[in-house]
């Protein structure tokens, strides 16, 4: 039987998920995948390693809390990536209009969002991850993707202490050198 290679964004979207017991282990694991994508800048594993860093310096209990206040608790560093571009009625028009993507490319949503909203950062990485649509992924990445990272991005430099603006830095990155390098 032969086993799928998880993608890099699914890796990535692994990270973003709420914490459990396997973190740590899924962190060095995406450490390790970075090795088979040498297009992207050192500073990628860098960050990661930062991030495993310090979450090995704290109890699972802790970086849960940091996890739910971060992410749950705050607008401005929220994995709801339209809420970063669009207010109100241009956000929910957004939120349509990528429901429908995923409608029309076969993702499955439902299974995948687990009740999130479809701007969710992880839900956006596993949809990348899942498209065979190089026009689609390109267009998705450059005209929402993109922008919303990067205010999320300034959000975090405004607080470099919280472990996980090493990770969104790292995502950043990422997705910064796709849509430049194609």
């Amino acid at each position: 039987m032969m086993v799928m290679e998880k993608s890099l964004y699914d890796h990535l979207a692994g990270l973003l998920d709420y914490p459990l017991e396997d973190i740590k282990i899924r962190v060095q694991d995406c450490i390790k995948a970075l090795a088979n994508y040498p297009q992207y800048p050192p500073e990628v594993v860098e960050e990661l390693k930062n991030f495993k860093k310090e979450m090995e310096e704290i109890p699972l209990d802790d970086i849960q809390g940091v996890y739910s206040y971060t992410f749950e608790l705050t607008t401005e560093y929220t994995l709801d990536l339209g809420s970063h571009i669009y207010d109100g009625f241009k956000r929910s028009n957004q939120l349509a209009t990528i429901k429908s993507m995923y409608r029309e490319s076969g993702f499955p949503y439902d299974e995948v969002a687990k009740g999130e909203l479809a701007d969710h950062l992880p839900v956006v990485l596993r949809f990348l991850s899942f498209m065979k649509d190089g026009e689609l992924k390109k267009n998705f990445r450059e005209t929402f993707l993109i922008l919303a990272m990067e205010k999320l991005v300034k959000n975090f430099d405004k607080n470099r202490k919280n472990m996980y603006s090493h990770l969104i830095t790292a995502i950043y990155k990422v997705i910064d050198k796709d849509v430049k390098g194609g």
